[in-house]
């Protein structure tokens, strides 16, 4: 290892290091982790190995062959965690050995990371295309530079083959967006292959909300608990779900400044539909919200509402919401296929039974089409009737 990459990681080292200080972990967890980099530190500099070589799985299984390798491991991968996290490298220490792929290859993965901040999950999938992509053109003897939408049409059939409609899409966006990458970026390819490959709308029959009937809202909220951080925190995002009618996605982003206590609103600023909206708080969900933040919320740096309730206490993710209140229903005995969503969709119904617009509910909902709003109409048969066809019923 160079001077300069050497210096790199020794100050990499002090930030991570720092970073554990301010979360609060205990200095017998700090010591140990300090002392398992300095030598992972020590193992590098004597390898002839770059910067983008250190944090390998290949790197990480030399140094534990070398010590005691369940610290060393835990350590070295928080470290490239936290690297990841600052955009430093592409990806964090992958749990398995993974094909290195071409240059280019490994390059695009990096400006995903780094230049378009994709997610890591994003990045690894993304990642598992190009490989089979790879392999395609190793196995057909196809010269990348030369590449046709033949070709490209032939393998994205091949390798979608096995996939449903939506990750089908998926796929195809994520090789559209590469193709993009070696014209414009790269000049790789002579000629924009990426305009030509087209990725379909998928069009979805009509299918009616499911929603939460008025004795199993009670048996929800009757069954959950409030003696944990954890059971506060579930009981603030389940109000928050049922009464605002807030997506999981939008939910784990809230912060606290996204709130005016003293006025009881809600700002909800990252939205599907790019639609921020103000939106009034009820009282009751108010008091869990409070509740939350008062007895269950971890204090740290972080501005979301939200919060792991184990250290480090970072911000929860959207399946992190997602999983806690499907725990919460299941737990009170609702039907299995039950979802975060139902809440939301019992939203959309007390708002159309109390005699609010359709127009007015797509603001409220944050859609974009007004066609997913009508989808509401068919909730209930009375209602369908007496929005529609204006009848008393």
């Amino acid at each position: 290892m160079n001077h300069k990459d050497s210096t790199r990681l020794s100050q990499a080292v002090e930030e991570y290091l720092l970073q554990l200080i301010e979360q609060g972990y205990p200095e017998t967890y700090i010591n140990a982790q300090s002392s398992a980099l300095q030598d992972f530190r020590l193992f590098v500099e004597r390898q002839p190995k770059k910067w983008d070589e250190i944090f390998t799985f290949e790197t990480l299984k030399e140094f534990m062959q070398q010590g005691d390798g369940k610290k060393g491991r835990s350590a070295v991968r928080g470290l490239a965690r936290f690297l990841y996290q600052q955009k430093q490298i592409s990806q964090p220490i992958p749990l398995k050995s993974r094909q290195k792929l071409p240059g280019i290859f490994e390059d695009y993965l990096h400006y995903c990371a780094t230049a378009r901040y994709d997610t890591e999950k994003t990045v690894q999938h993304t990642r598992r295309i190009l490989e089979a992509f790879q392999h395609y053109l190793k196995r057909h003897d196809i010269n990348l530079s030369a590449i046709t939408i033949e070709q490209i049409d032939a393998f994205e059939r091949e390798y979608n083959a096995a996939y449903a409609r939506h990750s089908q899409k998926f796929n195809r966006s994520c090789l559209k967006i590469f193709l993009k990458y070696l014209y414009h970026e790269r000049r790789e390819l002579t000629r924009d292959i990426a305009a030509l490959l087209k990725v379909p709308r998928i069009f979805h029959r009509t299918k009616p909300p499911c929603f939460l009937r008025t004795d199993e809202i009670q048996q929800l909220f009757d069954s959950m608990s409030l003696s944990t951080p954890a059971d506060l925190r579930t009981n603030a995002m389940i109000h928050i779900a049922y009464t605002m009618g807030l997506r999981p996605q939008e939910i784990c982003r809230l912060t606290l400044d996204d709130i005016e206590f003293s006025k009881a609103e809600m700002r909800i600023k990252d939205r599907k539909a790019g639609s921020p909206i103000t939106l009034p708080i009820p009282p009751k969900t108010l008091k869990a919200i409070v509740a939350y933040v008062v007895e269950g919320r971890p204090e740290n740096k972080y501005r979301e509402l939200f919060l792991r309730c184990q250290r480090p206490n970072d911000p929860i993710s959207q399946p992190n919401v997602s999983y806690a209140i499907k725990a919460c229903m299941r737990k009170a005995g609702l039907p299995e296929e039950a979802t975060p969503y139902w809440l939301r969709h019992t939203y959309a119904q007390h708002l159309l039974e109390a005699g609010v617009s359709v127009f007015e509910i797509k603001e409220m909902l944050g859609h974009d089409d007004i066609d997913a709003t009508r989808r509401y109409l068919h909730i209930h048969i009375k209602l369908m009737r007496r929005v529609v066809l204006g009848e008393i019923v």
